[in-house]
């Protein structure tokens, strides 16, 4: 049976009159659609929008939604007594837009009203939770501004689409970087889905956007350019940082894997392997950081930090199998730090510092070397410190150094040297007696 309704024009409330509790909103429709129809209704406007009934199948449908505009809300008709009244809507969602914070409900006197909305299939976005992207990224210890995410997949993606999910990938780095803000620390996600496993690419990054993040997931996700002439990662831009790649070069070139030519870059998580120039060259760089990457059999060094590099970090990194490990070559170059990596298995040096225009390089002691043809470390620079533990002379050889320059080259009569070696060859032939 339909409720009891009364329309109070002037207030915009619509009334479920006493002693009536309950009122179910389609009944609501019915009745506003009847009202709105009257011809002394219509200067008032619509009441109402209604949603919802679409069937989905197997008899079911989504639920109703009654949406009060202009200003228009419901009442339960007030009480006269001392006791509060239940009063319920049921039967579907009542909501409404108004200058009321959006209450659908009008308050009268010894009523309390509930809203039994009803749950229909909907397709719920939560709000970005900001709080937690920032955490996260303060985890990462370096820079912890969020901008806007967008998503990166070459094997099933679009460069039709928004990139904002990952169901609605783009296709390609340049379409993402595209749609990237400029120094606004964005966030490009690669996407390895090919079904076996391994995601290739054979476009090259040319990153020109500062603050932007670049993140695979790692090892499944390869660069594999088919093209020479360029090095397959550029970063033309400062703050930017790349974690998480498999890169190699094409054949028959001289490319870097990846060249820096800009300032506080962060490469980390990155697996750098045959590069027919540098696995990863700096130049025109200050504080620019190297972090947990493997750097392997590439035809020029592993590490070129060149001219004008100034406070750049390599830390915890495996870099095997190249010519040169790191090498320090060229002017403007200082203050720059190595530590905490293994570096084996060159045709060159470990570590080669070469020049005066090289100063201040610090060579930590945690460093592990082993089986570099040249020699662990090689330096001509200038104030170079490297602790003995990261290929200086151990105790030992220093002992051995002095006693051989003291015997095999101060032999002269009179001196120490010569003493020392004719007490020597007295004890020798002494003993055979």
């Amino acid at each position: 049976m339909p409720a009891a309704l009364t329309f109070l024009k002037v207030q915009r409330i619509i009334q479920v009159d006493s002693p009536q509790v309950l009122v179910e909103v389609q009944d609501l429709i019915n009745q506003i659609r009847s009202y709105e129809e009257q011809l002394t209704n219509m200067d008032y406007g619509t009441i109402a929008n209604a949603y919802g009934k679409q069937p989905l199948g197997g008899g079911s449908f989504i639920g109703i939604t009654l949406e009060l505009i202009n200003n228009w809300r419901l009442a339960f008709e007030a009480r006269s007594g001392s006791e509060t009244i239940l009063c319920t809507v049921s039967g579907g969602n009542l909501v409404a837009i108004n200058v009321y914070d959006n209450n659908p409900i009008y308050p009268t006197a010894f009523t309390q009203v509930v809203i039994a909305q009803s749950s229909s299939p909907t397709i719920i976005q939560a709000p970005s939770d900001y709080a937690t992207l920032y955490m996260l990224e303060s985890l990462r210890g370096r820079n912890t501004q969020v901008g806007s995410i967008w998503y990166w997949n070459p094997t099933s993606g679009s460069d039709l689409n928004d990139g904002t999910t990952p169901a609605n990938a783009v296709a390609t780095f340049s379409k993402a970087q595209s749609l990237a803000g400029t120094g606004t620390s964005d966030i490009i996600f690669a996407l390895a889905t090919n079904t076996a496993g391994v995601t290739t690419v054979t476009e090259k990054l040319n990153i020109t956007k500062a603050n932007l993040k670049v993140r695979g997931p790692g090892h499944i996700f390869q660069f594999v350019p088919a093209t020479t002439g360029s090095p397959t990662i550029n970063i033309a831009a400062n703050n930017v940082e790349v974690s998480g790649f498999y890169i190699t070069t094409a054949a028959g070139g001289t490319d870097n894997g990846i060249t820096i030519s800009t300032n506080n870059v962060l490469v980390e998580n990155c697996w750098i392997q045959s590069a027919t120039g540098n696995g990863i060259d700096v130049s025109s760089s200050t504080r620019t950081k190297i972090d947990t990457c493997a750097i392997e059999n590439c035809t020029s060094n592993g590490i070129n930090i060149g001219t004008s590099t100034t406070k750049v970090s390599v830390t915890k990194c495996i870099i095997s199998g190249n010519a040169d490990g790191i090498d320090l070559t060229g002017t403007g170059l200082s203050d720059n730090v190595v530590d905490n990596n293994l570096i084996f298995n060159h045709s060159g040096y470990g570590i080669d510092i070469t020049g005066a225009g090289v100063t201040r390089t610090t060579v930590r002691g945690d460093n592990t070397f082993n089986k570099n043809t040249s020699g662990n470390t090689h330096d001509l620079g200038t104030d170079t410190y490297i602790e003995t533990q990261a290929g200086g002379a151990s105790a030992s050889e220093i002992a051995d150094a002095v006693w051989d320059e003291l015997i095999a080259s101060h032999t002269t009569a009179g001196t120490a040297g010569r003493t020392l070696k004719d007490a020597k060859t007295k004890a020798t032939l002494a003993s055979l007696k």
